[in-house]
């Protein structure tokens, strides 16, 4: 099953799924995009299907990828971060706790304990708290011990642009 925290690999490293999404009623799995070379039409598998990055959203890190309808999925509740609280990286290797020091609109600033630091394989991970997703983590500076997340705020907006995308296009029908 595709869900938030699963593997995926890409030019045979592993790399995490950080969330699952629906946009116009198609389900995309979300990742950071600095992971891939070439960016939109970039080859991965994930659960033993081929598919490709459909698209790069360079200012904020992220890439969508649109999953095929037939296959099993799960889509990802996302929530708003807690400052000062406690905080997890998930994925199907570890869990890491942190704590959100700071949120502001887009990124999220995570405090580790610097004996137990996100590796390289974990850009993307989900962050979560009270088992919900407030961000994937993008970034870390081991000499500080601090990481960046790209706050869910970002990932929702895509949602809700969506949303409104619908909204409109059905008060206009409603009006003909």
């Amino acid at each position: 099953m595709i869900k938030s925290g699963g593997s995926f690999f890409y030019k045979g490293k592993r790399c995490t799924i950080g969330a699952v999404i629906l946009l116009k009623g198609l389900p995309y799995m979300v990742t950071v995009s600095h992971i891939f070379r070439s960016g939109k039409g970039d080859h991965l598998t994930v659960d033993g299907m081929e598919l490709a990055v459909s698209s790069i959203l360079k200012d904020f890190d992220l890439a969508l990828i649109e999953l095929p309808p037939a296959c099993m999925f799960e889509i990802t509740v996302l929530d708003k971060a807690a400052e000062l609280e406690q905080a997890v990286l998930v994925n199907d290797i570890h869990t890491i706790r942190c704590r959100v020091v700071n949120a502001g609109a887009s990124l999220l600033f995570l405090g580790f304990q610097c004996y137990n630091m996100p590796e390289p394989g974990d850009s993307g991970s989900p962050i979560m708290q009270a088992g919900k997703v407030i961000g994937l983590m993008s970034s870390v500076t081991l000499d500080t011990c601090m990481g960046i997340a790209i706050s869910s705020d970002i990932i929702r907006s895509l949602k809700d642009n969506d949303n409104e995308i619908k909204d409109k296009r059905n008060k206009a029908l409603l009006k003909k």
